[in-house]
């Protein structure tokens, strides 16, 4: 493909009329030795990787946590924390869906390295969000060796709300419905604009070389992050409840734009590396 390019390249000068043989010759030069002039930008691939396994992080510990969340902040069944938190997350998969169609749109009016800041920025106010700030507590639940027996419902005696055996049910404020739906909106729109952008600047900062090998670690990248995430996380949500999430979300979501903008030069296309590439050949 690379061959068929430059071919291309190469007949267009020819038949141009305005062009002279001497600068025919410089562009002939240039073309064939473009791919071995700009090599793939390793700095930018890394970068773009880190940015991917937050991302995906991010979701996929809201997605897990999202059930028991629902269950212990609202003192509810199992069973209708399950039916409620499905319901939520179909419906804001359509809000998702939406994103993922005016992202690229989006990157192309504001610029994607700009937009892909933005996006990580407001996945780390969801998560500030995700801290209980009442109003009031947990809903109380007698608390029993062998099961929670909601006090509003006695006779239901399937395990309800909060379990016993974390300490922090005991003491710590409650997570307005408010506020879960307020994270999770703003979480559910910036997650696929980051996610869109980053796959989009990565097969750019590639270009015409082969993108498979690097796509493919990317993927990898992110399965890694989806079967890790849960498992570290799920200990940590029965040890501290959910500011765990805020403790330590937050701060990565925090640094990766930080890291877009550092790296922002890393982050260069291949097309605007050849534009910088070509002005110092012919200036």
């Amino acid at each position: 493909a690379v061959v068929s390019t430059q071919s291309t390249g190469v007949v267009a000068l020819w038949f141009r009329e305005d062009i002279t043989p001497a600068e025919f010759m410089v562009n002939s030069i240039v073309q064939s030795s473009e791919m071995a002039t700009l090599r793939v930008k390793w700095s930018g691939i890394v970068i773009c990787n880190a940015l991917f396994y937050i991302a995906m992080l991010s979701f996929t510990v809201m997605e897990t946590l999202c059930t028991p969340i629902i269950q212990a902040e609202l003192g509810l069944s199992q069973s209708d924390a399950v039916k409620y938190s499905s319901i939520f997350l179909t419906c804001t998969s359509v809000f998702s869906f939406m994103t993922f169609a005016i992202a690229t749109p989006l990157g192309k009016r504001f610029g994607e390295r700009k937009m892909m800041g933005i996006a990580f920025t407001m996945s780390a106010l969801a998560y500030i969000l995700f801290y209980p700030m009442g109003p009031g507590y947990i809903p109380k639940i007698e608390w029993t060796p062998l099961s929670n027996v909601s006090i509003i419902n006695p006779n239901n005696t399937e395990v309800t709300g909060c379990n016993w055996q974390n300490k922090w049910c005991h003491t710590q404020h409650r997570l307005s419905i408010a506020q879960f739906i307020a994270a999770n909106s703003i979480l559910l729109f910036s997650y696929p604009l980051g996610v869109v952008l980053l796959l989009s600047r990565t097969s750019k900062i590639l270009g015409p070389h082969p993108q498979g090998t690097v796509m493919g670690i990317l993927t990898a990248v992110g399965s890694f992050s989806r079967a890790v995430g849960p498992a570290i996380f799920t200990t940590l949500f029965q040890a501290f409840g959910p500011p765990a999430m805020v403790y330590v979300l937050a701060p990565a979501l925090s640094i990766a734009p930080v890291l877009v903008f550092l790296g922002r030069h890393h982050l260069d296309t291949f097309e605007t590396r050849h534009e910088k590439l070509q002005r110092e050949l012919f200036s």
